[in-house]
């Protein structure tokens, strides 16, 4: 049997460049992404991005990797079930693939589904025995045919406490994530093949659903615009070039008439930060100026049915196109405050992952409402697809069920958020309270405490 704990702070309700060339405003058209706007501002306005790719092909998934104080480490790539993703060491040879016969056994190749196409860094070889293979950034990609090593243990950190302290956590190439010597975990890193000035990094914003420019020292979102502000102009920062800057890549120079100073520009168009930003996820400068866009690079997959907006006093949500908040389920981890802030509470994906849809069955599903994948949908970036009991298709994000809350009735409705439910064992064994205390792996036992699941809005952190 069940009892249900609310906690009592629940939320309710809710020029010149430097080749001697004039600044003009680009004329480029732009496309708009899926019907899953992806960029929202405040009053639900869509902004429109130019055409931007997606930064795995479908079928392909990117996975964080935490601590398990939820401290974020790198991304690692996955198959459609989030299974890691391995390079070879042996594997020099441009085009080619060095791991055949009894090493593709233990190894097997990542196989392309038969629409795959290439692009970007993405790419397809074909091996001897004729059977395609994806590449990433030159470099071909398999399975381990046997029990992968764990993404990461517990380092002794108290959940919501210090940071982790082993420098082998932040290495994709140390031996704790290899399962072989010889082979190394693929890592998603877009920045590596691509040329980035310095002051400017490209990371991961789930808020915009893709990888972002920001500024290096500071993690604040950049933003695109087509010529110089007009609206609210002086809360726009300029992102300025060094004197001696040359342009390199998608980027180029401007000089602006005014003071004379240089600025970059990413695919023709100016790059700002915004003062009014206080965090990487504000995103306030969508409502200063109709023409800025977060200055993305790559995009994730989001379902059609899905959106992600800006609710006032609780920042971004996501929801379904109808309005419903979705929430996930994950056994309950002892944290020290921070649930409710807005980049305050992750979870390590194998937690989620081990929860997955049998923590919500039964009775549970006519107060949790699975959200259903269609038939056709793939897996793709942070989305996953798991397989209920009863055979339905469910979505599922950075490794975690999504459900709708019944109690949810409004648009924007957050009913369903920060709530407990205590669970209890049976006599008969027949309760796993595994599910509720993360696992019972007894060298993680310090990081467990009670039995109970913990329903909160879906994560956007990275």
């Amino acid at each position: 049997m069940t009892e249900e704990a609310v906690s009592n702070n629940a939320m309710n309700a809710h020029e010149h460049s430097s080749r001697a060339r004039r600044w003009v405003p680009p004329a480029i058209g732009v496309t708009a992404v899926a019907a899953a706007a992806l960029y929202f501002s405040v009053d639900r306005t869509p902004v429109v991005p130019w055409s931007v790719p997606l930064a795995v092909p479908m079928g392909i998934t990117i996975i964080d990797v935490v601590t398990p104080s939820g401290q974020f480490l790198w991304q690692r790539l996955g198959d459609a079930d989030g299974k890691p993703l391995y390079t070879y060491d042996a594997d020099t040879a441009a085009g080619a693939s060095s791991c055949t016969g009894e090493c593709a056994k233990e190894f097997p190749p990542f196989s392309p589904g038969d629409t795959a196409q290439a692009s970007g860094d993405w790419s397809i070889i074909t091996r001897e025995d004729g059977t395609r293979q994806w590449t990433y950034q030159g470099r071909p990609l398999h399975l381990y045919s046997q029990v992968d090593p764990p993404d990461a243990k517990s380092d002794g950190s108290p959940l919501g406490g210090s940071r982790a302290k082993d420098e082998t956590l932040f290495d994709p190439g140390s031996a704790r994530y290899s399962p072989k010597k010889g082979w190394t975990r693929a890592a998603f890193k877009p920045q590596a093949k691509m040329k980035i000035p310095a002051g400017i990094a490209l990371r991961s914003n789930a808020v915009v659903n893709g990888y972002a420019l920001v500024a290096a020292d500071s993690g604040m979102m950049m933003y695109a615009l087509s010529a110089p502000p007009k609206e609210n102009a002086e809360l726009w920062k300029p992102v300025d070039a060094a004197a001696l800057a040359v342009e390199m890549g998608d980027f180029s120079l401007v000089t602006r008439v005014d003071d004379g100073r240089r600025q970059w520009a990413y695919k023709n168009r100016l790059l700002y930060t915004f003062r009014g930003d206080y965090s990487p996820t504000d995103l306030k400068g969508l409502n200063a100026s109709k023409d800025a866009r977060p200055a993305l690079v790559a995009r994730n997959f989001m379902p059609d049915s899905v959106r992600i907006e800006f609710v006032p006093t609780r920042g971004p949500i996501m929801m379904t196109q109808e309005g419903l908040t979705l929430y996930t389920q994950l056994g309950y981890r002892l944290q020290y405050g921070g649930r409710l802030s807005r980049d305050g509470y992750r979870y390590a994906y194998a937690d989620a992952k081990h929860v997955g849809t049998r923590g919500c069955v039964d009775a549970c599903t006519d107060t949790w409402h699975p959200y259903v994948a269609p038939p056709d949908a793939q897996a793709s970036g942070p989305w996953e697809i798991e397989t209920r009991p009863d055979g339905t298709r469910q979505w599922s994000y950075k490794g975690a069920p999504l459900y709708t809350y019944a109690g949810d009735k409004q648009q924007g409705d957050l009913n369903g958020n920060n709530r407990y439910v205590v669970v209890y064992g049976d006599v008969e064994g027949k309760v796993d309270l595994s599910l509720t205390t993360g696992g019972d792996d007894p060298e993680d036992s310090d990081n467990r405490a009670g039995s109970s699941f913990y329903w909160r809005t879906a994560a956007l952190v990275n």
